[in-house]
């Protein structure tokens, strides 16, 4: 970064006069974390930071040069309520927070304006878990149609790695094109090695093969196309993990063909799970999952199989 943009990000930190809650998005400007208008993953983003700059400032504490104790410190931004009413904060919002926090720090890092991420080693909170019902078989396959017929190939290839063959949104973003083998029908995660399904190898060839007309809608327009250190992968234009997430709910939002909400990575992959018809033994089984632990995989199922479903989609009438 130009010493120029060095000086103003530093100004911004230490500006008295500056209200706590509007330093997030100033700095994050500077720093090319959000784009012009912002989207709902960057307003998420900046929520997440404004408690550790209004911390900040109540006890005086330079962001810059954060205290030896500063796990300690953060205590207090990580877990407090920001809504009236709320008495506790949720160990997801807990984790968003100190997942923003590293994001920042990692940009200041490149930038020069710090030697180290003091957030990257905090351990974060188990994620909260939810009783809410996986969306039923009828209600994907009405998704899948609409999908395909919106022309939404990068859409149709996350939510096909997720539903036929187990991804984690983190498998996701990592994904690179070295991982897939068009030709022998393979795809790879860590060491274990998958067959592609008929269905997914289509929609990963329509994204190696793109149809000119059509935008990869995963792209930022802050970036001016590709992330840097992604061109290889396979979703370019996700930032981070976050990313994955917001891309499959927009897509699958109420209105995108689903009858009970948008689909999310944890509860779409725990109903591939519920619905997957694998072929071979156990192990073989295991792996076109993605679980080299066949125990693991053996209760993952049975677990998604006890889970409840939503009510399928309403037929139309006549239909």
């Amino acid at each position: 970064m130009p010493e120029d943009q060095q000086e103003a990000v530093h100004k911004l930190f230490h500006d008295p006069h500056l209200p706590p809650g509007d330093k997030p998005l100033l700095i994050a400007r500077l720093l090319d974390l959000v784009s012009t208008p912002l989207t709902k993953q960057d307003i998420a983003f900046l929520s997440n930071l404004r408690p550790f700059f209004e911390h900040a400032e109540e006890t005086g504490t330079d962001l810059l040069s954060p205290p030896d104790d500063f796990h300690h410190w953060l205590a207090v931004p990580l877990t407090a309520p920001r809504k009236e009413g709320v008495a506790k904060v949720g160990n997801n919002t807990i984790n968003a927070r100190a997942t923003a926090l590293s994001r920042l720090y990692a940009a200041l890092r490149h930038a020069g304006l710090v030697k180290y991420n003091p957030v990257h080693d905090l351990p974060r909170r188990k994620p909260d878990q939810s009783d809410a019902k996986l969306p039923s078989p009828d209600e994907l396959h009405v998704l899948l149609e609409e999908l395909g017929r919106k022309r939404e190939p990068h859409a149709l290839a996350l939510f096909l790695l997720i539903y036929r063959l187990g991804f984690t949104a983190q498998a996701v973003f990592d994904l690179r094109w070295d991982d897939v083998d068009l030709q022998a029908n393979t795809i790879r995660r860590g060491q274990v090695l998958s067959r592609l399904p008929a269905d997914v190898r289509g929609a990963l060839l329509r994204l190696r093969t793109p149809d000119p007309l059509l935008v990869d809608p995963t792209v930022r327009p802050r970036r001016g196309g590709e992330t840097r250190g992604r061109q290889d992968a396979v979703f370019p234009g996700l930032h981070d993990v976050d990313e994955v997430r917001e891309f499959l709910y927009q897509a699958t939002r109420p209105g995108k063909g689903t009858a009970g909400g948008a689909v999310v990575p944890s509860r779409l992959r725990l109903a591939g799970l519920r619905d997957a018809q694998l072929e071979g033994d156990l192990t073989e089984q295991a792996r076109q999952f993605g679980y080299r632990d066949v125990v693991a995989f053996h209760k993952a199922r049975e677990g998604a199989r006890a889970r409840l479903s939503r009510l399928p989609p309403p037929h139309e009438e006549g239909g």
